[in-house]
Formats: C-alpha cells, sequence, structure tokens
C-alpha cells in the first residue's frame, strides 16, 4: 500500500497561534467599532442639540420678532413704573407707553408668538433671563403666561414662580442690551435699560449677549410703536 506524502494536519500551536490572530483581529475590528458607534452617536448627538438650540432660537427671533407694544390705557397710572411722574400730563403719558421693561439681567415683554401655543394662544408675556437648575448650572431661560392685564405683566417683570424652560445650556455671562433713540443722547445707540415708561417705545432691536456671543434680533413692531408715538406726541424725537 502506497503511503500518501503532502498531507499533515495542523499541530495544537498552530491552532493556538491561528485562533490567537483571529481573537486579535476581532478584537481590534470590534474596538474599532465600537470607536466609530462611539463617535456616530456622540456626532448625532452634537447635531441634534444643535437643530434642538437651533430651532429654540429660531422661535426666540420669532417671539422677539413678533413683539406687540400693548398699551393699556390707564394701566401705568397706579403702577409702580409710575410713581415718579412729575405732573397728570407725564402720567397720563406713561399710561399709553408700551409693556416693556428690560435691563442687562432679563427682558418681559409682550408678544403674539408664544412657546407654548396651546397653554397660551393669543397675546403671551414672556420674559427671558439668566436661570439655574438643581445641579447649580446656569442657562438662558424662558418663562411666560397668559396676558390678562397689567397685573400679569408686573407678576413676569417682578419675581415670577416656576421653572424656566431651558433656551442655551452651560451659560456662564448673560447680558441683555437694547438699540433705540435715547432722548438724553438725541441719537440711536445700545442701552442696557429700555422701560416702556420712560421711553415711550419698544427698541428696535435686542442684543443677547452670552458665552462671548452676540445675537441681534429686530423688532417688527418698533417702526409702527415709532409712527403711533408721533401721533400721539409730536415733541417726542424718534
Amino acid at each position: 500500500m502506497k503511503k500518501k506524502y503532502g498531507q499533515r494536519g495542523f499541530t495544537l500551536l498552530e491552532l493556538i497561534v491561528a485562533f490567537t490572530i483571529l481573537a486579535l483581529l476581532a478584537g481590534m475590528v470590534f474596538s474599532s467599532l465600537r470607536l466609530s458607534l462611539s463617535s456616530y452617536e456622540k456626532s448625532q448627538e452634537r447635531l441634534e442639540e444643535e437643530a434642538r438650540r437651533r430651532v429654540l432660537f429660531d422661535q426666540l427671533r420669532r417671539q422677539i420678532g413678533s413683539l406687540y407694544p400693548v398699551r393699556p390705557t390707564g394701566g401705568f397710572l397706579n403702577s409702580p413704573f409710575n410713581q415718579e411722574a412729575a405732573n397728570p400730563v407725564e402720567q397720563i403719558a406713561m399710561a399709553q407707553a408700551p409693556l416693556f421693561f428690560g435691563d442687562s439681567e432679563s427682558v418681559t415683554f409682550v408678544t403674539v408668538a408664544p412657546l407654548f401655543l396651546q397653554e397660551n394662544p393669543g397675546l403671551t408675556v414672556t420674559r427671558y433671563g439668566l436661570a439655574q437648575d438643581e445641579l447649580g448650572h446656569f442657562y438662558l431661560g424662558a418663562m411666560e403666561t397668559r396676558y390678562t392685564g397689567m397685573e400679569s405683566f408686573l407678576a413676569m417683570v417682578g419675581s415670577p414662580s416656576g421653572r424656566p424652560l431651558p433656551l442655551v445650556e452651560s451659560v456662564e455671562a448673560l447680558e441683555f442690551s437694547y438699540y433705540g433713540f435715547d432722548p438724553q443722547a438725541q441719537n440711536y445707540t445700545w442701552l442696557l435699560r429700555w422701560s416702556g415708561d420712560e421711553m415711550l417705545s419698544v427698541p428696535e432691536a435686542i442684543r443677547i449677549g452670552y458665552n462671548d456671543r452676540n445675537v441681534i434680533i429686530p423688532i417688527n413692531a418698533s417702526s409702527v410703536a415709532s409712527d403711533q408715538l408721533r401721533q400721539m406726541n409730536p415733541t417726542v424725537g424718534f
């Protein structure tokens, strides 16, 4: 009987080496796949967060752009903003002032574009400002309530209760400023405070500065407000 040459099996050592190499290759492929999936998930989270932030900022722009200069006749006569009026003529002028109050830390106004349309249909009092979550992190937050008169506006200007909706998270520094005509300087400029009863108008634009970024949002109602004020009081320079 002839012997068959050229046929030999794998030794145990060769099998161990082969399986070891396969295990290493599989581990490298798995690690690469895991890193790729992790990178993909993080990029998707960043994209989703950026998309969410874009949507919120688009809504913010729409809210501020749709600011409505409500003038509750007589509403300011008994308000805290009208205590320093020198005479009844100034009191009447302030009573016609639009409901708007903003300083460097927050801004409160009335808009026709609420964030929560079902809860606050129609005119809505909105406040933007710096808020803090339960972990102590600061963020740009928004609060709103249905406009029911002067009291609802003053309550939002003061110390409203509730947790603000996060618009921009991880905010280290926040500042609001307002562009419009300054009667004292007799020119258009950015101001850190704008009160409707003092300026008798709403600003032309609002600038939101946060984390070394600036967002400038024009107010569509400002030109209409200026025209109305010219008719009401021709001596006011706008």
